[in-house]
């Protein structure tokens, strides 16, 4: 879902738009190759930057004359992390409202910031409240669906393999095969834990995930 971009109050710029979606990396500026203009002599002609990340959106200062403001701070090259309603404000002259969309619907949704959360509209997969991006392949999410499931409790190698690649085909799969599985899932979401490992291994006896 695209973030917005909405103006606080008015700017002197001949313009009436005051409402942006945006989808991808943006650059706010004076200069027309900006991907949103606004034509206030103190921005500048490439004055800042949002970027979408896997947990969120950021704002980096593209070495601007007059800085860049987060909710009052200046910030820098540094890329800063942007939340639901925080203000941007532009050479001291603009302000703009960034709005995440996703933000209202998925704070009550997940309940809690820590362990695996898989929204059952869309199968995507958060960890530590950061989403899984790229997502998981089909087989690697299953093996997760299946441990998300189990709510902590272990889950037997058997039953993995069951989940990942269906019951036909049970005694064709080895163990190495779900081993291999096991670490290349594991290693995918390392990328997002912050509170570490969600996957658990338990040595003669199962799997499990961090409940």
């Amino acid at each position: 879902m695209d973030a917005v971009l909405e103006l606080v109050g008015e700017i002197a710029s001949g313009s009436d738009i005051s409402r942006w979606e945006i989808s991808d990396s943006t650059i706010v500026g004076r200069g027309g190759q900006a991907d949103i203009v606004l034509n206030v002599p103190s921005i500048s002609r490439h004055h800042m930057r949002l970027d979408p990340r896997s947990d969120g959106w950021v704002v980096v200062d593209l070495d601007s004359r007059n800085g860049t403001f987060v909710d009052g701070i200046a910030t820098s090259s540094e890329p800063v992390r942007l939340r639901d309603g925080s203000e941007l404000t532009l050479a001291g002259a603009v302000t703009i409202r960034f709005r995440d969309p996703m933000a209202t619907p998925l704070a009550p949704a997940i309940g809690r910031l820590h362990g695996v959360w898989i929204d059952p509209a869309n199968d995507a997969v958060w960890v530590d409240a950061r989403r899984v991006d790229p997502p998981l392949t089909a087989r690697q999410f299953a093996l997760l669906k299946r441990l998300v499931d189990a709510n902590g409790g272990v889950v037997d190698r058997s039953e993995l393999v069951v989940a990942a690649w269906g019951e036909d085909v049970i005694d064709g799969v080895s163990d190495d095969a779900l081993s291999a599985l096991i670490k290349r899932t594991r290693k995918r979401l390392a990328e997002f834990e912050i509170n570490g490992p969600v996957i658990d291994v338990v040595k003669h006896r199962g799997v499990r995930i961090r409940a």
